[in-house]
């Protein structure tokens, strides 16, 4: 009897990528990471942060360990997230409680309304600060300024294009008040000391990028607080003192980085 031959195996083969079915949803498309991050203009990094955070929820379908499936409805909501960072300066955590329940991208009305009126209670200790800063005197004219402070139009002009003073008013009675005339006193000292090649009119606009920064973060970090209701006391009270703190805590840091930083620079 002749031997059998050997049986051939059965072979599958695998569909072209381009060809394989993606999973479906039922209520939506499911879309790769890749392309969730095209559609929201988020890089995939930051949505994954997102995700860890708990503002978005993981992959809906994951066929292998490195294949994973997003609902497309998330790019929308994505946007919001980002845009609400942007414009309004709010940490991940508020915009959790602002956004209702993915996937969608609607924001609460109640929650929006209650965030909205933090930034309100601010100004009051903000406006007092600044009169303080005036100390009391009222705007004087551009004309005046130069005559008194010693400085030119042209640093004026500069000052003024950089954003770090601002010209109030219209015609001849245009000037400058408030925080603006410190400002405008310190250079004046700068200038009574000689210091105008270490300390140039120019230098205060990086103050004033590196400032902004510093500002924005003190928002955040008593928004992000304040808005718990249950404060012991009122927020513009709160908001006071958070300001004084604040500006002893600049100093105070400054005064420590400023030596070790020195120090750093005489070992290079």
């Amino acid at each position: 009897m002749a031997p059998m031959a050997p049986r051939a195996k059965r072979t599958t083969k695998r569909p072209p990528l381009a060809q394989r079915k993606k999973p479906a949803k039922a209520d939506g498309e499911l879309i790769k990471m890749s392309e969730l991050a095209k559609r929201s203009g988020v890089p995939g990094p930051t949505i994954k942060h997102y995700i860890r955070e708990g503002l978005l929820p993981g992959p809906e379908v994951r066929t292998s360990r490195n294949m994973a499936y997003y609902d497309a409805r998330l790019a929308s909501r994505i946007r919001v997230i980002k845009d609400l960072q942007a414009a309004r300066f709010l940490p991940l955590r508020v915009i959790g409680e602002l956004l209702e329940t993915a996937p969608s991208d609607k924001i609460k009305p109640d929650r929006d309304a209650a965030q909205r009126k933090v930034p309100s209670s601010l100004a009051p200790a903000f406006e007092q600060r600044t009169s303080e800063w005036g100390g009391g005197v009222q705007r004087r004219k551009r004309s005046e300024v130069i005559k008194t402070f010693g400085v030119t139009r042209a640093e004026l002009d500069q000052l003024e294009k950089a954003g770090v003073i601002e010209l109030r008013g219209e015609g001849e009675t245009a000037g400058y008040g408030g925080p603006d005339l410190r400002l405008l006193d310190l250079f004046a000292d700068v200038r009574r000391l000689g210091f105008e090649g270490l300390f140039p009119v120019s230098v205060a606009a990086s103050y004033l990028v590196a400032v902004t920064k510093l500002v924005e973060l003190e928002i955040d970090a008593f928004r992000d607080r304040a808005l718990d209701d249950e404060l012991a006391v009122p927020r513009a009270e709160v908001a006071r003192a958070v300001v004084e703190l604040g500006e002893r805590l600049v100093v105070a840091l400054r005064a420590k980085l400023l030596p070790a930083q020195l120090a750093r620079l005489e070992t290079r």
